[in-house]
């Protein structure tokens, strides 16, 4: 892989990174082929014309990325579809580029044991690829592999900015345990000048994150804030601050940012804070909901319980399935649910569970801390 694709495949992973992945909806796969899943907006002539030209590994790979931007700038998950269905239909599997796209849709989708093994297979082909360095140090800390993700990050620090790598040890450091010394990574280095707003961003919203766990609501404010005003365009960072927003009960700040995007995601967090059920926004989710469901897929109870508990304000509900979600989904924001809804419901054998993963993953919050006293 030649030096400038390099940066721009960096450039890529680091501009679709969140805090926190979210959670990844599987892509539609229609039955005829023929079937017109969206009509494209604004990139849509260049998307096209990149599509037609995507015959060698160089050109559909620049097609593909571009598919995978623009998914993490709108929060369209069919643009990841579509990505996924050029890979499958024209990829040369030996492509280095090709190869990383790979593992990053496979990344979105939480397939992270396929994803790492994808990045391993990368490396020892080629040990100086930063974006997949980066990118498996990532996969690595969602599959609760802090060592492996410190080596990671550490061998990074000769290859990339001050900014990216400090960061990823940041993250490393906090999913050993070390919040304070996570936190006090990453605001130093955000004292400095970074190389963009983009990866600025990025480094924001850990900080943001890892404010948050620390109880230090003030500076997680202004962390958040200033990762969706680094880059107003990421997805990611405007999900995360509305989140935050929401757990904050601030419903009217969550509704203003969550308007300032249009993917499910952003429509989702405009009805929690909306806090009306019979909005035909709310009705249409609740619509979507069900066909999942329908369809045996899960990965949208994490929003299902929690519209449960800040929109219907069912907390029995809620828990029923926040309890089903955290069999298969176990990040913070999944543990910090099901121990409200538990603790609410007086649960003590699904706290008891949220304490267990919570020693186990070294993961720590004091939020969930309060929850989990009531255990005591």
């Amino acid at each position: 892989m030649s030096t400038r694709i390099r940066n721009v495949v960096f450039c890529t992973v680091i501009a679709v990174f969140g805090m926190d992945a979210g959670a990844a909806v599987p892509a539609y796969r229609p039955q005829n082929p023929q079937t017109v899943l969206l009509h494209l907006g604004d990139a849509g002539g260049q998307l096209e014309q990149w599509r037609r030209s995507a015959r060698d590994p160089q050109s559909l790979a620049g097609y593909v990325r571009a598919l995978i931007k623009t998914a993490g700038r709108t929060g369209d998950e069919r643009y990841y579809g579509y990505a996924e269905q050029a890979l499958r239909t024209q990829a040369a599997p030996n492509d280095l580029e090709l190869q990383l796209l790979q593992a990053q849709l496979l990344q979105h989708r939480h397939q992270f044991a396929a994803a790492e093994s994808e990045l391993s297979a990368l490396l020892d082909r080629d040990p100086h690829d930063r974006a997949a360095r980066l990118m498996r140090a990532q996969v690595r800390l969602h599959l609760k592999q802090p060592d492996a993700a410190m080596r990671d990050c550490v061998a990074l620090m000769p290859v990339v900015d001050i900014a990216t790598a400090t960061t990823c040890i940041a993250q490393a450091r906090a999913a050993l345990g070390d919040l304070t010394h996570a936190y006090a990574l990453v605001t130093a280095t955000l004292r400095s000048p970074s190389p963009d707003a983009v990866r600025a961003s990025w480094s924001s919203g850990v900080a943001a994150e890892l404010a948050a766990r620390l109880g230090d609501n003030a500076a997680a404010e202004r962390w958040f804030n200033a990762a969706n005003r680094l880059d107003p365009e990421s997805h990611f960072a405007r999900v995360s601050y509305a989140d935050w927003l929401l757990w904050q009960g601030d419903n009217r700040r969550a509704l203003q940012i969550a308007n300032n995007g249009k993917s499910i995601a952003d429509r989702t967090r405009a009805v929690l804070a909306a806090r009306s059920a019979n909005s035909d926004a709310a009705r249409t989710l609740q619509l979507l909901w069900r066909e999942a469901s329908a369809r045996g897929e899960r990965d949208h109870l994490r929003d299902l319980a929690r519209f449960h508990w800040f929109v219907l304000r069912d907390a029995r509900g809620a828990h029923a399935i926040a309890l089903d979600n955290f069999r298969n989904h176990r990040e913070g924001e999944d543990a910090l649910l099901l121990a409200q809804t538990a603790r609410a419901t007086k649960d003590r054998a699904a706290l008891m569970q949220v304490f267990r993963w919570q020693q186990d993953s070294r993961y720590r919050d004091v939020r969930l801390d309060h929850l989990l006293r009531a255990l005591a």
